[in-house]
């Protein structure tokens, strides 16, 4: 039986693949390419492809198209990537990055997807600390010196007075806010009312993936201060 030569893959035609610039389902590259999948797996490593952190693994894109935000994650239809590694190196990153440290539920919203036996892995490892914080596991980052300045920010969000404003008209309490804080605020309003099921961790999740400045802390004082109701995890 005559063997099949195996057929070269130019680079333009394994970049033309990602011309649309979304991600692309590993399984069918081989059939797109008249290749097997093995070849796939070293063309993927040649041109330092990444592969998603949640939906099983299943795709892939390339680097440079990509618009990471400032933690290294970039989500395309549902599709998540991480920029410095893989899913457990994702979990690290997003409570490392974390200004007060993470509960399972903001982990599993930074990497989309659940996440319990990867972080109690990496508590065994070592790569996290776990602590109880009114009756849940909250993962702080395995330094001890951010782990601290973690603890207390955390702190001062559950001491932050529960009261809203209500002495003061909300005009004359919107003047003296800075114009960044009210672009912020408006910011948060608005994905209040495209998620009305996220608390303040899911906001500052949300807000920190497309690129903002913000923590947990800061999101629940907004909402705190202008008498915005929600859920508070």
């Amino acid at each position: 039986m005559k063997r099949q030569e195996r057929r070269h893959i130019t680079e333009e035609e394994f970049r033309g693949l990602f011309g649309a610039g979304r991600p692309v389902r590993i399984a069918g590259m081989a059939e797109s390419l008249g290749v097997d999948r093995s070849t796939v797996t070293r063309l993927m490593r040649r041109h330092g492809t990444l592969t998603s952190i949640n939906r099983d693994a299943a795709w892939c894109i390339l680097p440079e198209r990509c618009r990471f935000d400032r933690l290294g994650f970039w989500e395309s239809r549902g599709v998540r990537f991480f920029r410095d590694g893989n899913q457990l190196d994702a979990i690290v990153r997003a409570v490392v990055g974390s200004d007060a440290g993470a509960d399972l539920a903001g982990i599993g919203n930074a990497i989309g997807s659940r996440a319990a036996v990867q972080v109690l892995g990496l508590v065994r490892a070592r790569r996290l600390q776990r602590e109880t914080w009114d009756g849940r596991y909250v993962y702080f980052a395995a330094d001890p010196g951010a782990a601290d300045r973690q603890r207390a920010c955390r702190r001062a969000a559950q001491n932050t007075a529960a009261a809203p404003v209500r002495d003061q008209t909300l005009a004359e309490v919107l003047a003296r806010e800075s114009r960044q804080t009210l672009e912020l605020l408006v910011k948060v309003l608005l994905t209040c009312l495209h998620h009305p099921e996220f608390g303040a961790k899911n906001v500052a999740l949300s807000l920190l993936r497309r690129g903002e400045k913000t923590c947990t802390a800061q999101v629940a004082d907004l909402l705190r201060r202008f008498g915005a109701r929600g859920k508070n995890s």
